[in-house]
């Protein structure tokens, strides 16, 4: 199995669009098409489900998705260390981890941290929380950001930051002129939410929070990449619960509005290996602790 493979494979899961794929990795779509069957026919599995007008992820690609983003992750950190060293640079610094960290707070904290270490070589991987632990395990990472406390003996922990969920309402919807949502309305409507297979802790927040306050969520589409969710919600299929960070992403067809009486929380935090010898890691903690306010106003 080639890393191109995990690429074209990837490029195609988050596009869900062959054509589309196949301009963002310059391609022709014949040629990718053809390394996405070889893909299948190496694992014995069928990783889309295609008609005339949708591509969708079978089970098995939704199971495999995350894995190659880990694989991938994991080759592009072991070249950028290799570099480094024969480069003879500075450290480099991997960090890894759920969304909510990578795309939403890290950018942030990350150009405070280069202000004040210029030398040291950053490498940022959007993984899962299990992903990200392993990744910690086998030092394909130094820093990992995960949605619970990791239970390893060899890891080291602290609490980052909690967001709330929020509602993604298309900006016709009758309640985007609102300025809460309740959860009897967002449970009249076709819900877009990932697959519990993808996000287990997200999955788990959300159908928790409908139990508790007695009701069935109308689960329309299980759709695990934020921008498919949000352009499925953007074009009127439903309405989405997604965390706080998400809502950055502005669109004039897309509302974000709280949860009347306040949603779930979802939590973020931050693991390293204790006793790590790299120095990078701890200037990296205490420039997260010293950068707090950074957090605190991008999820609240």
């Amino acid at each position: 199995m080639e890393l191109k493979q995990l690429r074209i494979f990837l490029a195609v899961a988050e596009e869900l669009h062959f054509g589309r794929a196949s301009e963002r990795l310059h391609m022709a779509q014949p040629a990718l098409s053809a390394q996405v069957r070889t893909l299948e026919s190496r694992l014995g599995v069928k990783l889309f489900e295609r008609t005339t007008r949708t591509v969708s992820l079978t089970r098995a690609g939704e199971v495999f998705l995350p894995e190659a983003k880990a694989t991938i992750a994991q080759a592009e950190a072991a070249e950028a260390a290799a570099r480094a060293i024969g480069g003879g640079g500075g450290d480099l610094l991997k960090i890894g981890g759920v969304d909510s960290a990578t795309a939403g707070i890290l950018p942030q904290v990350i150009r405070a941290f280069r202000r004040a270490h210029s030398t040291v070589e950053v490498k940022i991987f959007e993984l899962l929380s299990a992903p990200a632990l392993h990744g910690l395990s086998n030092r394909s990472l130094d820093i990992a950001f995960v949605r619970v406390p990791p239970k390893e003996e060899f890891l080291a922990h602290r609490f980052v930051f909690s967001e709330p969920i929020m509602v993604a309402l298309p900006a016709d919807h009758p309640a985007a002129t609102d300025t809460e949502v309740t959860l009897d309305t967002v449970a009249a409507e076709p819900l877009v939410i990932p697959t519990r297979s993808h996000r287990p802790i997200l999955f788990d927040v959300i159908h928790n929070h409908f139990v508790q306050a007695g009701l069935t969520p109308r689960i329309l589409q299980e759709a695990n990449e934020r921008h498919m969710i949000i352009a499925m919600v953007a074009a009127g299929l439903g309405v989405s619960l997604v965390p706080h960070w998400v809502s950055q992403f502005q669109r004039p067809d897309v509302v974000y509005r709280p949860l009347k009486g306040g949603g779930p929380m979802v939590d973020v935090h931050v693991a390293w290996r204790r006793g790590e010898t790299l120095a990078a890691v701890d200037s990296f903690l205490t420039c997260l602790s010293k950068n707090g306010s950074l957090i605190t106003n991008h999820s609240q």
